[in-house]
């Protein structure tokens, strides 16, 4: 599968998150954000050059400079071994890739193989639930990783005593999740090529949606099927202006926040669910 690289440049820094959300909402897959240039992927067949058109129209005044080109599927590692660094969050869990180091120090090392599927921990939404999940006993818990791109949130609840489901629309996500479930010996998750009818009348002790607040707000009702009372919600993947908006239809739904956090223009929410 080959995908397009979308090179954006702007002044200001901020725009970059700006302009990685709302490429996130038309099928952009992974992003490089460094200083003042966003580097953004997608696959060919999920392209759609009017859609990025009026993006780049809305934001003419920002953004400086555009690129767009195809790359090889082949020749994807090479472009992302050069970018990717390994990455310590919370001075615990080392993310990294097949040709790094070890850490030293770390608790928890997990193994990604280098590809444009969402979830590295370099994205600040990664970042914060990777966090949020460290703050909640996981043992013996069942959790569904919902967009689960890279596969890294069932790698380490799984690590951290969890078993239970990813689910990916990507086939090509997908098939990348069970990848790293593999290098990283996970065997109590299973990956999930599907959307949110995936979830069937299974039932979840957690549910952590990395993904954008569309979906997650298209997806409340489903989730409130699945996850019984005290179960818990893990919400990311929207930017701070859209805490207010989110946190309203989550207390509708009967999910209440119980704690969130922020990072560079991001949000993660944390709610427990009451019937």
């Amino acid at each position: 599968m080959d995908y397009v690289e979308v090179v954006l440049s702007f002044e200001e820094s901020v725009f970059g998150e700006i302009l990685e959300a709302e490429l996130a909402e038309i099928g952009f897959e992974s992003f490089v954000n460094e200083q003042n240039t966003l580097k953004a992927y997608i696959s060919v067949d999920n392209f759609v050059s009017s859609d990025l058109m009026a993006i780049l129209t809305s934001y003419s005044d920002n953004v400086m400079d555009s690129k767009i080109q195809n790359i090889a599927h082949t020749n994807w590692n090479a472009v992302w071994e050069a970018s990717y660094e390994p990455v310590l969050i919370e001075n615990s869990i080392y993310i990294k890739a097949p040709f790094h180091k070890d850490h030293p120090t770390a608790e928890i090392s997990i193994t990604l193989d280098p590809n444009m599927s969402f979830g590295t921990g370099h994205h600040p939404t990664t970042h914060m639930m990777l966090k949020e999940l460290s703050l909640i006993d996981l043992s013996n818990k069942r959790l569904c990783d919902f967009g689960c791109g890279s596969g890294i949130l069932s790698i380490y609840a799984s690590i951290k005593g969890a078993s239970g489901i990813g689910i990916e629309i990507d086939e090509h996500a997908a098939e990348a999740a069970r990848t790293n479930l593999k290098i990283n010996d996970v065997s109590n998750f299973d990956i999930i090529t599907g959307d949110i009818a995936s979830l069937g009348e299974q039932s979840f002790d957690i549910i952590a949606a990395n993904i954008n607040r569309n979906v997650i707000e298209e997806s409340l009702k489903q989730f409130k099927n699945v996850i019984p009372p005290g179960g818990k919600l893990l919400c990311a993947g929207f930017l701070n202006a859209d805490e207010e908006g989110l946190t309203k239809r989550l207390n509708k739904a009967g999910f209440q926040i119980i704690r969130k956090d922020e990072k560079e223009g991001w949000t993660m929410l944390s709610t427990q669910y009451s019937a």
